[in-house]
């Protein structure tokens, strides 16, 4: 835990690094302003409207109705009303939950490069657009292994997925001092663009066919089209369906797949294999809480076979003793499933359970074909079950 803390802390005063350093060099206008209209109308939002993304939400839901028009209010808002916070420009904390990022941001109006990302995409997600934060590095000269880490974010928007960073455009840093000057260089940016300045960890979210390494990255290198293009939408609707965890051990894994050549990716990930180690860890206890609850749940069924189902219950309250204990095995399943772990010693554990487990359910199994047979059975008929079941090894059928 005490290395996971390090190098995250080192991770997050890197991306809060980037967000003050990456916009010294002042954007480029728009050459036509194609967004006038929206952004007029979000000119106009009462300051009581803006105190909570509810708030805001409800404003632009009444005033736009295309996702395009609603990403476009999103952002817009964001990035002309936040201002950078140059004085906490080190103080970057993604401990924190998003709800109280959020929150903050729109309380104090000021933030950090994580601020400008999860307000955007709180509301982007609320209007209907779907939107994730995205980490990774940044650089402005070719060539040079700039120690810059920043935090953007990745919308679809009609079908189609782009790239947004609401704190670039926001302004830039001159003197230590931040100057607003809106731009829209960074909203809607196509891939094969974006690249050139914002490297994600994850090559997911570069969006290309053909991802990045972080040595092309640095040298302003394309690749050659990959001969199997790497299926985006394919993967980003996988991605869409995962849980955490899974997200997690798949993200870690394209990341190693595309190479570890930096430091900022080695730090990232080895504090994302920290994470998810202790998140399967947690995934592996309740997996073992479940399968002990419908273990010992099952040890009573036992006891009262033993006594020939005395005292007797109803039909009804029978058929309600081995439905919970089906559940407590599907639950530790369900959890022993997404567990992918990389030390030794867990993944045995994890194993052994995956043996005691299959042992469990398959006597859970003998135990449901004897009560439905029992129940089939007329009530007269129904002791002469237990005097004909066979045994083996001195264990009956629903022991074996």
């Amino acid at each position: 835990m005490t290395l996971y803390r390090y190098l995250l802390v080192a991770l997050l005063l890197g991306l809060s690094t980037a967000a003050a350093r990456a916009q010294k060099a002042k954007p480029r206008p728009a050459a036509v302003d194609i967004y006038q209209a929206v952004d007029a109308k979000m000119k106009q939002v009462p300051d009581s409207s803006a105190r909570t993304v509810g708030g805001l939400v409800r404003y632009i839901n009444a005033a736009f109705t295309t996702e395009a028009d609603k990403a476009r209010a999103a952002f817009g808002w964001v990035a002309r009303n936040i201002r950078y916070d140059v004085a906490n420009m080190y103080s970057l904390d993604f401990t924190r939950e998003s709800d109280a990022v959020v929150q903050e941001t729109l309380t104090k109006r000021v933030g950090v490069c994580r601020h400008y990302a999860e307000l955007y995409s709180a509301l982007a997600n609320a209007v209907g657009v779907k939107t994730y934060v995205v980490t990774g590095f940044v650089r402005h000269t070719v060539g040079v292994a700039s120690p810059l880490q920043h935090a953007w974010c990745a919308t679809r928007i009609d079908g189609q997925w782009t790239l947004m960073d609401p704190t670039w455009s926001s302004g830039y840093v001159d003197n230590n001092r931040f100057v607003a000057y809106f731009s829209n260089d960074f909203y809607r940016a196509k891939p094969t663009a974006f690249i050139r300045t914002h490297m994600p960890f994850d090559p997911l979210w570069q969006l290309l066919p053909t991802p990045r390494t972080a040595q092309h990255f640095y040298q302003g290198l394309a690749p050659a089209p990959a001969a199997r293009p790497f299926a985006v939408a394919d993967s980003i609707a996988v991605y869409e369906k995962q849980g955490f965890v899974e997200r997690l051990h798949a993200s870690n894994r394209r990341i190693e797949h595309n190479g570890v050549r930096n430091d900022h990716i080695y730090s990232y990930l080895a504090a994302n294999i920290i994470l998810e180690e202790n998140y399967n860890i947690g995934l592996l206890n309740q997996a073992q809480n479940f399968y002990n609850d419908g273990v010992n749940t099952l040890s009573g069924f036992y006891d009262y076979f033993n006594r020939q189902f005395q005292p007797k219950k109803t039909d009804a309250e029978l058929q309600q003793i081995l439905p919970p204990i089906a559940d407590n095995f599907a639950q530790a399943r369900t959890r022993l499933s997404a567990v992918h772990f990389h030390d030794a010693t867990y993944k045995t554990s994890a194993r052994q359970l995956e043996q005691l487990l299959r042992e469990a359910e398959g006597k859970l199994q003998n135990s449901q074909e004897f009560m439905a047979r029992y129940l089939r059975t007329g009530k007269l008929l129904r002791p002469t079950l237990f005097m004909n079941i066979s045994t083996l090894n001195g264990q009956h059928e629903m022991m074996r």
